[in-house]
């Protein structure tokens, strides 16, 4: 995700932050909806309707991009100049770990071992889940730090974000998987 152009969490009134109340934000974003609906304006000028078109698409994309924890996590990371590339390093234990459980999991597909499937799912949906939480604390701390250490902090929450890309195709393997059945 490329530095954002565009302040998410300002068209939405909301503080820049990880741990976002998701009820809040939902309701940030229909009230400023309510606000910028093309329909109140369905009698300006043509030049006021576009530019309540463009700002109620930016807030959708906006609500979009916020309401999900991933996406939320790059955007907040971008801001502070750190990017997820698609060919990041990895450690590569790491990656032998994940290549050798997405063999399980092709084994296990082969076979058509649908219980075997659902199991080895919940696991990565665990280790998703734990993912996550980690990417939370990690925020929570960052926010007290300043400087080299906070540097450090962001550079642990972007190896959390990689690993969760590789859990998000490993999950969608699953969901294939489960789909054939």
């Amino acid at each position: 995700m490329p530095a954002p152009a565009v302040d998410a969490f300002g068209l939405l009134g909301l503080a820049p932050r990880f741990d976002v109340d998701a009820a809040q934000l939902e309701r940030a974003f229909f009230e400023r909806s309510k606000e910028l609906h093309p329909d109140r304006f369905a009698t300006r000028p043509v030049a006021e309707r576009v530019a309540a078109l463009s700002k109620s698409r930016a807030l959708n994309d906006a609500y979009q991009l916020l309401k999900r924890e991933v996406t939320r996590a790059e955007y907040l990371l971008a801001h502070e100049g750190l990017t997820i590339g698609d060919n990041e390093r990895i450690d590569p234990a790491l990656v032998m770990e994940l290549l050798e459980e997405r063999e399980v999991l092709a084994e296990a597909r082969a076979k058509g071992d649908l219980p075997r499937i659902e199991q080895l799912c919940e696991s990565m949906r665990a280790r998703r889940r734990a993912a996550l939480d980690q990417v939370k604390t990690l925020f929570g701390a960052a926010e007290a730090l300043t400087d080299e250490p906070r540097k450090a902090q962001l550079a642990d929450i972007k190896r959390q974000l990689i690993l969760l890309r590789y859990v998000e195709r490993y999950l969608e393997e699953c969901d294939a998987a489960l789909d054939e059945e």
